[in-house]
């Protein structure tokens, strides 16, 4: 049975945690057609992190930013940096797709557009379109989103696999994959999100939220690359 780490970035709003649950609970309801081992690792807590604890490693979406002066944050740039050197198959969502950007060293910056929150229509590249990540998929696919930092100046050798008119969307590296958008989010978690981060004032492109019928495969896609077995 092959392994998957959950890279936890953070402790997840308060409100969808009590209703909904975490991320980690999440991730693996939606793989739960593989014969696979998982195991959570809280990386904002410190938790011990090593190279053999997994065959594959997904890092979440977080509150917190990628250029946030924290010492787990730090350990973390290092840790995926040491599992790009050991080739460990890596999927960064949200902040994890930033934090893979930022190891191959592109940028992260607070995105002068705004916030992308609720529902976008995603354009995939030539690359995206041919990419495993994205079997299954069609140009246009609706996509749920919550972030305000992207990835600018990736370096030549990433290949750009989707975008939207206000970020990259997603990139490969070698044995990494990240994507800005939320493939383990439900419809449901992105209404109580974006209602949630409008009472507190921040501005939505649109509040008619769309849904996403095809991100979820992106979890999917991402261990048949490299080998999951389905159960039975």
């Amino acid at each position: 049975m092959k392994k998957v780490v959950i890279l936890s970035a953070g402790p997840g709003l308060s409100e969808i945690v009590e209703k909904y649950g975490h991320s980690s609970d999440w991730i693996p309801a939606l793989l739960s057609d593989y014969n696979l081992d998982f195991i959570v690792k809280k990386t904002y807590l410190e938790d011990d992190l090593s190279v053999n604890d997994g065959d594959f490693f997904i890092i979440t979406g977080s509150k917190y930013s990628v250029y946030d002066n924290n010492k787990w944050i730090s350990q973390l740039l290092d840790f995926v940096k040491l599992l790009i050197r050991n080739k460990k198959p890596i999927l960064g969502i949200c902040f994890g797709h930033q934090v893979i950007a930022k190891c191959i060293g592109a940028d992260v910056v607070k995105n002068k557009l705004g916030w992308e929150l609720g529902s976008y229509k995603m354009n995939l590249t030539d690359s995206g379109l041919k990419s495993p990540l994205f079997k299954g998929f069609n140009d246009n696919d609706v996509v749920y989103e919550s972030h305000q930092d992207v990835v600018v100046n990736l370096p030549e050798n990433a290949t750009v696999l989707a975008s939207t008119e206000k970020s990259v969307q997603s990139f490969n590296y070698d044995n990494c994959y990240g994507v800005q958008f939320h493939p383990e989010f439900s419809l449901e978690v992105t209404r109580m999100l974006m209602d949630l981060r409008i009472q507190k004032g921040i501005k939505v492109d649109n509040n008619i939220l769309e849904e996403s019928v095809n991100s979820y495969k992106i979890l999917n896609n991402f261990i048949k690359i490299y080998g999951g077995e389905l159960n039975g």
